[in-house]
C-alpha cells in the first residue's frame, strides 16, 4: 500500500461528531477531501425532521462528490432516557419498558423505528442495549431490557432483526457488559470484578444472540475486567476485542469503541492517543464524539505507525474490508424529504 492508501483506509476508521445543526466548512470537509468514514450526530445536532434530513445530506453528498465510500450516518436513538431525535420524530420509551414484550414486538420496533431512521437519511442506530441489569442502581438500569440475560438476548436479537431489515445496521452494547457497576464510564472507569464463568452465565449471553442474530456491531466499553485484563479498558484491549470478541465468540461484523473522549479514559489517555491504542487493539470504527479535531491527529499518528512498520498493512486492509463489505451493502439511494414527511404522518 501506497501512503496515500494507508491514509484513505485508516481514515475510514473513524466516525466524529459534529458541532451544531448544520456542517461546517471543515466539517464537510473532514467527509469529503479528507476521508473520514462516518459522522455521528446529537441533541445538538437535531432540530427536527427536515434539518436532521437536510444535515444527513448534505454529509452524504460531500463524501460521495469526494469519491469515497457511503459515509456511515449515526445516532443513538435507544428511546427515553437515550434519544437525540427531536420535534415530530416518534418517540419512544426506554429499553426497561419494553423488556415484558414478546420477540415479535421488539422486531417491529426494531423495524418502525429503523424505516423512520432510514428515511431520515442513517444508516446506523447504536442499538440496543444488551447490557443485563444486574443492581438495584445499576447505571443501565433504565436502559437495560432485564435483568434475566436470555431475555435480554432474545429481545435484543429482535430488535437487531427488525432494525437491520429497514436497511438500518444495529449495535449490540456495551461489551462485555456494563450492567453490574453503578459507575458512569462518561465520568469515571468502573472496575468489574466478575469471573470468567460469571461473565459467560450472565454478562456475554445476550451479545451470543447478537452475533446469532447478525448484528453489524458491537460496541466495547471503557470499563475495566479484571478476570479477562486487569491493565486495560475493554475499549483498549486485545484480549477482549481479539481474544474474547472475535477468537473466543467468533464475531466476524465491525467492532466499534465508545466515546473515546469519556471521563473513563481521560485522566490516563487524551483521545487521539486512546484512538490509536483503540485501533491496535482491534476495534474497526473508533468514535470520537464531540471534538473531531483528535480523529485527525489520531489518523496522523495511524499513519506514522504503518509507515513504520508498527502497525500492519494486513492489519489495515482487514479492517478495511470489514468496513467496506457492509458499506456496498447499505441501500444506495437517499430518500426523499417527502417519504420522511408522509411516514411521520402515517
Amino acid at each position: 500500500m501506497s501512503p496515500e492508501e494507508i491514509r484513505a483506509a485508516l481514515a475510514q476508521s473513524f466516525v466524529v461528531g459534529l458541532q451544531g445543526p448544520t456542517p461546517l466548512a471543515e466539517e464537510l470537509e473532514m467527509v469529503g477531501d479528507k476521508g473520514l468514514g462516518g459522522v455521528i450526530l446529537f441533541k445538538r445536532n437535531c432540530e427536527g425532521p427536515e434539518q436532521v434530513w437536510r444535515l444527513n445530506r448534505d454529509l452524504r453528498r460531500a463524501a460521495e462528490q469526494a469519491g469515497n465510500p457511503t459515509l456511515f450516518a449515526m445516532v443513538d436513538q435507544e428511546g427515553g432516557t437515550v434519544a437525540r431525535l427531536k420535534g415530530d420524530f416518534t418517540h419512544d420509551p426506554d429499553f426497561c419498558e419494553l423488556g415484558d414484550k414478546d420477540e415479535k414486538a421488539l422486531y417491529d420496533h426494531g423495524l418502525r423505528l429503523g424505516r423512520e431512521l432510514s428515511l431520515a437519511g442513517f444508516n446506523w442506530n447504536l442499538a440496543p442495549v444488551l447490557d443485563v441489569h444486574g443492581l438495584p442502581d445499576g447505571v443501565m438500569a433504565r436502559r437495560s431490557l432485564g435483568s434475566d440475560p436470555q431475555v435480554v438476548g432474545r429481545l435484543g436479537a429482535a430488535y437487531i432483526k427488525g432494525q437491520q431489515k429497514a436497511g438500518v445496521l444495529a449495535c449490540g452494547k456495551h461489551f462485555p457488559g456494563l450492567g453490574r457497576t453503578t459507575k458512569d464510564t462518561h465520568k469515571e472507569r468502573p472496575i468489574v470484578d466478575l469471573s470468567a464463568p460469571e461473565l459467560a452465565a450472565m454478562e456475554l449471553i445476550p451479545f451470543e444472540r447478537a452475533i446469532q442474530a447478525e448484528s453489524a456491531g458491537i460496541m466495547v466499553c471503557h470499563a475495566v475486567f479484571s478476570s479477562i485484563d486487569p491493565t486495560l479498558p475493554a475499549s483498549l484491549s486485545p484480549k477482549i476485542s481479539e481474544g474474547l470478541l472475535r477468537r473466543q465468540m467468533g464475531f466476524k461484523g465491525l467492532i466499534l469503541s465508545d466515546d473515546l473522549e469519556m471521563g473513563a479514559l481521560a485522566a490516563n489517555l487524551d483521545p487521539a492517543g486512546a484512538a490509536v491504542k483503540a485501533y491496535q487493539a482491534g476495534v474497526d470504527l473508533l468514535l470520537i464524539c464531540h471534538r473531531a479535531e483528535y480523529a485527525l491527529a489520531a489518523l496522523d499518528e495511524l499513519v506514522d505507525k504503518a509507515l513504520k512498520r508498527q502497525i500492519s498493512q494486513e492489519r489495515i486492509q482487514k479492517g478495511l474490508k470489514r468496513i467496506l463489505t457492509y458499506k456496498e451493502n447499505l441501500p444506495a439511494r437517499f430518500p426523499e424529504l417527502a417519504e420522511l414527511n408522509q411516514a411521520l404522518k402515517a
